[in-house]
């Protein structure tokens, strides 16, 4: 395991939304966003369970891309569907099937640092490598790795907002 630095990782945002939405196409939008990236990709979690007022729904992706020899970028995403059901809803002059729920998700990321485990050796070689991540190289990683790591997750939750329809189609950035 490589050496994750404290500032070069965080939690983007949750997005809530309650309505109907087109829960597949949400997951193909998602799934698509990352591979057209070239992210690969990992569901870590997924749970499927029958409540009272519908359904409740888990997934957990941890996806990842590596950008160098040395830097390896983490994107974590959790849904979270509660009181789930399906609906038909005439869209374009066509019967869809879409889901009518509440939904959480949030996005995360970090940049990792020696993901080879090349100073990962000895005892020594941990100490120096923490000491250069922390001191000598600490600049470099925020703002070569972390900044453009978090616009694109950024970039990825006004998408997620845009396909839900809550914001407009311009963003600030």
């Amino acid at each position: 395991m490589g050496h994750i630095i404290k500032e070069a990782e965080g939690r983007i945002s949750v997005i809530q939304y309650d309505g109907v939405f087109d829960y597949d196409g949400l997951i193909t939008f998602l799934h698509g966003w990352f591979t057209k990236r070239k992210w690969f990709f990992h569901e870590k979690v997924v749970k499927y369970k029958k409540s009272g007022l519908g359904h409740e729904m888990e997934r957990e992706w941890n996806n990842w891309r590596k950008v160098s020899e040395y830097y390896k970028y983490h994107a974590g995403l959790q849904l979270h569907l509660w009181d789930a059901f399906p609906v038909e809803v005439v869209k374009n002059g066509k019967k869809r099937k879409f889901w009518r729920a509440r939904i959480e998700l949030s996005l995360s990321f970090k940049v990792e640092a020696d993901y080879q485990d090349k100073f990962g050796t000895s005892e020594f070689m941990k100490k120096l490598r923490t000491f250069m991540h922390e001191y000598i190289m600490k600049k470099e990683i925020l703002s070569a790795h972390a900044d453009p790591l978090y616009y694109t997750m950024l970039g990825l939750h006004n998408d997620v907002k845009q396909f839900l329809e809550m914001s407009d189609t311009q963003t600030v950035y």
